[in-house]
C-alpha cells in the first residue's frame, strides 16, 4: 500500500505513517482500508465517467464512502478507541 497518496489521508497527508503502522499492526483495520480503496476507486470511476450508475446509487455510493472514511480516519486517530478529551465529557 502507498499510503502517501493513499484516498483515506488526502486530506492529512501527516497522518502516512500512523496509517502504514496501524495496517502493519492490525489486519482488521487493513482489510477496512482496503474495502475503503475499492470504494473510492469506484466513486472515482463513477465521476470520471468511465462507470455509469444512477444518481441515486452514485449518492449511496457517496455516502458508504464517506461514512468509512469517518470510521477508519476515527480509529487513525483515536486507535485505543478512547477520545481526544477536547469536549471535556
Amino acid at each position: 500500500m502507498t499510503t502517501a497518496i493513499h484516498p483515506l489521508i488526502k486530506d492529512a497527508p501527516e497522518l502516512a505513517q500512523d496509517l502504514q503502522d496501524l495496517c502493519d499492526d492490525d489486519p482488521k483495520f487493513a482489510a477496512q482500508v482496503d474495502e475503503f480503496s475499492q470504494l473510492a476507486a469506484r466513486l472515482a470511476a463513477v465521476k470520471a465517467g468511465s462507470e455509469t450508475l444512477s444518481a441515486e446509487d452514485q449518492v449511496l455510493l457517496e455516502q458508504q464512502c464517506d461514512a468509512q472514511q469517518a470510521i477508519l480516519l476515527r480509529k487513525l486517530t483515536h486507535p485505543a478507541g478512547g477520545c481526544c478529551g477536547g469536549c471535556g465529557g
